[in-house]
């Protein structure tokens, strides 16, 4: 016995745009998730960087230099991180205001 499945002819209720707004969302949250693990994975780099440029001996202009870059770059970097991990946890849980984001345009063209 065969048994064909078609998308097409499916007997089963279409998705609704609920439901398709909360598989974007979560897509994009896993999507900033591995951003916020990519970033995770610099940070020992920058940290080493850091403590070797505030240890050093003899403060010319370039130690400085680079003291304050890394100390900039760091503080940017834990900035998205801390920004990428409440963007990871809102868009996961497609609430309301995530779901009023994504309809909004398809509700203006609706009205038209």
């Amino acid at each position: 016995m065969i048994v064909s499945y078609s998308v097409l002819n499916s007997q089963e209720d279409p998705m609704s745009t609920k439901q398709a707004v909360t598989i974007v969302s979560r897509a994009l949250a896993v999507y900033l998730l591995f951003w916020f693990l990519s970033d995770l994975t610099y940070l020992p780099s920058d940290l080493f960087s850091l403590w070797h440029h505030q240890n050093m001996l003899g403060a010319t202009d370039w130690t400085r230099y680079l003291r304050d870059s890394n100390r900039i770059s760091l503080s940017f970097r834990l900035l998205r991180m801390v920004i990428l991990f409440f963007a990871v946890q809102w868009f996961y849980r497609s609430g309301p205001a995530v779901q009023k984001y994504f309809l909004a345009s398809s509700d203006e063209t609706a009205t038209e």
